[in-house]
């Protein structure tokens, strides 16, 4: 179908008119936090409203209808978001059981292994899903955003965790300074 003028004009009337909501809506769910390009989702959005302006269909109501683009796109993006991140964890938390189910040549390692193992179990549950996201390499950062936490909460609970297993290690014996 090739598009008329009128089609056209009704285009840019839309985008020109509703451009600057669309990027507040768009804005205010910061995105870029999450790893989103706030310019990619404009452009999905915009895509959306070409595609339904060249249709058969038209657009009884234009606020209405860019407010529901707006946020079904927003929500899709999100939820994709949401999806690689628990795939990256996922993945992590993987590399971590292979790394852990390694058999170590010393009979040592392995015992220091199962006393940390053992000193982090005993954690509180919030420092200890802290350390444990930690030990797979996470940033402070990246803990924080998957549980909802604030950067300072998730780094406390970090570091008194941290100071938790070693009390806990010496207690047993083990030091840092045992290492050989």
């Amino acid at each position: 179908m090739r598009p008329d003028r009128s089609t056209s004009e009704e285009l840019e009337a839309i985008l020109e008119r509703f451009s600057a909501s669309i990027r507040a809506s768009i804005l205010k769910f910061g995105l870029q936090e999450k790893g989103i390009d706030p310019e990619d989702v404009f452009q999905d959005i915009r895509l959306k409203i070409i595609k339904k302006i060249f249709s058969a269909n038209k657009i009884r109501s234009p606020a209405s209808y860019i407010n529901s683009v707006v946020h079904s796109t927003l929500i899709d993006c999100l939820r994709k978001s949401r999806a690689q991140e628990e795939i990256f964890q996922f993945e992590r938390l993987e590399r971590l059981q292979q790394a852990g189910s390694q058999k170590d040549v010393g009979g040592v390692d392995t015992l220091i292994r199962r006393a940390i193992g053992e000193a982090v179990d005993s954690l509180i549950p919030s420092r200890k899903k802290a350390l444990k996201m930690f030990l797979l390499n996470m940033t402070v950062e990246e803990i924080a955003r998957s549980l909802n936490w604030t950067p300072i909460k998730t780094r406390t609970l970090i570091y008194r965790g941290l100071d938790d297993i070693k009390k806990k290690l010496k207690k047993r014996g083990i030091g840092h300074d045992d290492r050989s």
